[in-house]
């Protein structure tokens, strides 16, 4: 008979617990990203009189004798699918669309997982939790173990720009050019004509034929093709960020004209400006073929060379473009092989990249100790076992010993969901089926209760048979 009252307290106990965890849950119908808690149960264990016998000649066989002692909770399951995303349109809030965390590294060093993209610029420009925690970039298609690198907004950085060095311009593939406009694609090669003219004036023609322009013909080469047709009338050389030509033997001074065009696009002496440029020191130039530019720490606020910071977005690949106040852009794109490099480009359009796939010839110079690429890409995380995480509050999750193995990645790759910038993502609280559950809990409790009580009036009565 006592055993029914203790059996009775199990299930007022799991009944207690499920209001509980559904107290929780309702509570949590407006917090960022919070995922639903469900109470399982499971019977504890039996009494067992017998295990059952076998049949025989004269006799079937029997079942097991067996009386429950009652209900436990089993665990509480997480569900951690995705829910809706909501549109905030501020710059700091993000949401990961399909599986994925964002990675923090809170106050003492460790790194955390979280859903909740409620990040905001402190006064250093780094991206950070509510509380204070930092989110963590990469600069790395995926790996096993975290990057320590917080994500760094460069809220104002010091921009000189210059031509290219000679040697690092000659090996400039020429539809990498990026001081024409923007377009990559001005040069397509095409003839043009050079007229000489000497002491008396007599001009001499020559017609230089640049072929076609691909993606694997450099500077260097462009200036070989046009010195082969020079017939010793000038000479044609490379210099910072221009082609510089000089006249040479009987020639005292040039003139340059269009002919026609290649593939559609514009010819060298069209792109380039060369027909229009004066002569200096003795020699022609073109316009600026390609920008270098060298970014760094402000040293001085109210200098020409220092951008403010407007806005700043992110993409769905979790990479981070930075808009200036003078209309100037720097970004990070990333490589087919998963690294990444900065670009820069300015307010006339001129696009000027760092060292992309580690050619030695980059246009744009970042410094280090201000600024690395993986500042400005977000590192994401893919669990194998999502259930094993360990809620730390605050919207925060630590890896737990049942996660498996923990990927890092960049966004939109290996299996993890783009980024949406400028949105949240809602709980994904059914009230609904809380209402239910709950409604489950009180007659759980409420039937339980009512054991309890027939058990204790059995025990009374016994006790009174003796007076």
């Amino acid at each position: 008979m006592t055993q029914a009252l203790f059996t009775a307290m199990t299930g007022l106990n799991a009944g207690t617990q499920q209001l509980t965890v559904v107290s929780d849950n309702v509570a949590n119908m407006n917090t960022t990203a919070y995922k639903t808690s469900r109470l399982d149960f499971q019977d504890i264990w039996y009494q067992t009189n017998t295990t059952g016998t076998n049949s025989s000649r004269v006799s079937g066989g029997t079942n097991p004798f067996q009386i429950g002692v009652g209900v436990q909770g089993s665990s509480i399951t997480k569900d951690f699918g995705a829910s809706s995303t909501n549109t905030t349109g501020r710059d700091g809030d993000m949401a990961i669309t399909g599986d994925g965390w964002f990675t923090i590294l809170n106050s003492d060093g460790k790194v955390l997982l979280t859903r909740d993209g409620t990040f905001s610029l402190d006064e250093n420009g780094f991206l950070c939790t509510a509380d204070g925690s930092k989110v963590l970039g990469m600069n790395s298609t995926e790996s096993l173990s975290s990057s320590t690198t917080p994500m760094k907004i460069p809220t104002q950085i010091k921009v000189i720009e210059g031509g290219t060095p000679a040697d690092k311009f000659a090996n400039i593939k020429v539809n990498d050019l990026n001081g024409l406009g923007g377009d990559l694609s001005q040069i397509r090669g095409g003839t043009f004509k050079v007229i000489a003219y000497d002491d008396a004036g007599t001009p001499t023609e020559i017609t230089v034929d640049l072929g076609t322009i691909d993606d694997g013909t450099d500077v260097e080469t462009l200036v070989d093709r046009i010195n082969d047709d020079s017939n010793g009338k000038f000479t044609a050389a490379i210099e910072d960020g221009k082609i510089s030509f000089t006249p040479a033997g009987d020639a005292k001074k040039l003139a340059f004209e269009s002919i026609d065009e290649k593939d559609g696009g514009s010819n060298f002496v069209a792109a380039t400006n060369l027909a229009s440029m004066p002569m200096v020191d003795g020699k022609y130039s073109t316009s600026e073929m390609n920008v270098s530019a060298t970014i760094g720490f402000v040293d001085d606020i109210a200098s020409p060379y220092t951008k403010n910071y407007e806005s700043y977005s992110v993409g769905k690949d979790g990479l981070v473009t930075v808009t200036y106040s003078d209309g100037s852009i720097l970004t990070v794109k990333a490589n087919d092989d998963g690294s990444t490099y900065f670009s820069y480009q300015d307010a006339n359009g001129h696009i000027i990249n760092d060292d992309i796939q580690n050619s030695g010839n980059a246009s744009l110079y970042v410094d280090p100790n201000m600024l690395v690429t993986a500042n400005m890409q977000l590192q994401l995380a893919k669990v194998v076992n999502n259930g094993g995480l360990v809620a730390e509050g605050n919207n925060q999750y630590s890896v737990g010993v049942n996660c498996g193995q923990v990927l890092y990645t960049a966004a939109n790759v290996n299996g993890v969901g783009g980024v949406v910038s400028g949105a949240l993502e809602s709980s994904n609280v059914d009230l609904a089926q809380q209402f239910s559950n709950m409604i489950l809990a009180q007659r759980l409790v409420q039937a339980n209760s009512q054991v309890f009580s027939g058990a204790n009036s059995m025990l009374e009565t016994l006790v009174y048979l003796g007076q």
